[in-house]
């Protein structure tokens, strides 16, 4: 029973989702001067998963029907007969609550509400979108982009130009990122009937867009160097790897098949992490 509630709340993802917050939380004390201390990094870490996880099983409660449907959601604890439908719900909404309320106590009222829109914006936004319109994948990109503000208000409150970067840079990551989820469960998707893009304009319009929101990078990962917050082995870094990610679109779909695109899948889940980390690591004194 315990490994069908650690499926229910997906503790897989959250490593990715943490890493987002918690570079943002540092890059906040370092603008501040604030010295770091484990305990509240420990206190955000915990309510933010907690908080995300709820999140997850709540989107399992909504996508039931579809998931019993498609073979890559077939051994999720609901459609398995595990947990009931309604277990899962109760348990998906005390457990946002918890991780809210817990944040609102512990830490402060913004970082509560920006996990709220987080957590809300995916699981009866994006959610319900999916089935409907082609707008689901630019909405369902909000919830991520919402990450940085969470480990940014865990320190500080007001807007700064790095988070909205970051920010934009998560939005745009996850464009490509889900239409080639879609490619790869592609008759899985239509069979639950999907409406995202690659399944109504099909898969040239999806790779024009994969390619655009790609290729507008190049001008974004300037950003942290002409504003001289990090150095040029970060640019060196960041032009690389952006460079690399053009490669890989284009390579997959001139060569349209599973082994591409599950390298490409591959290459952008450790894109954003290596261009965080190398502007972390050659942060500039400004």
């Amino acid at each position: 029973m315990l490994k069908a509630y650690i499926q229910l709340f997906r503790l897989k993802p959250i490593p990715m989702i943490m890493l987002m917050v918690v570079f943002a939380h540092m890059y906040a004390l370092s603008e501040t001067g604030l010295p770091f201390q484990w305990i509240p990094l420990i206190i955000l870490v915990l309510t933010t998963g907690i908080a995300n996880g709820a999140t997850f099983a709540l989107n399992q409660y909504y996508e039931r029907e579809a998931d019993a449907l498609m073979e890559r959601t077939q051994d999720r604890p609901i459609p398995a007969g595990l947990i009931s439908p309604r277990t899962a719900l109760y348990a998906g909404l005390i457990v946002f609550a918890l991780g809210l309320i817990l944040q609102y106590v512990l830490i402060n009222e913004a970082t509560a509400v920006a996990t709220f829109l987080c957590g809300g914006l995916y699981v009866w936004s994006y959610t319900p979108l999916k089935s409907r319109s082609t707008m689901s994948t630019l909405i369902g990109s909000l919830p991520g982009a919402l990450l940085p503000f969470i480990g940014w208000y865990s320190v500080t409150q007001g807007l700064d130009l790095m988070i909205m970067w970051m920010s934009l840079m998560i939005f745009l990551w996850q464009i490509p990122h889900t239409f080639v989820i879609c490619y790869r469960y592609k008759d899985q998707y239509l069979a639950v009937g999907g409406k995202q893009l690659p399944f109504v304009a099909g898969e040239n319009a999806s790779f024009r867009q994969s390619l655009w929101y790609t290729m507008v990078n190049i001008p974004l990962i300037f950003v942290p160097f002409v504003f001289k917050v990090s150095g040029p082995i970060y640019l060196i870094v960041a032009t690389l790897i952006t460079m690399g990610a053009i490669v890989m679109v284009t390579r997959f779909y001139s060569n349209r098949e599973l082994a591409t695109a599950k390298q490409f899948f591959r290459y952008m889940l450790i894109y954003l992490p290596v261009l965080f980390v190398s502007m972390a690591a050659n942060r500039m004194d400004v």
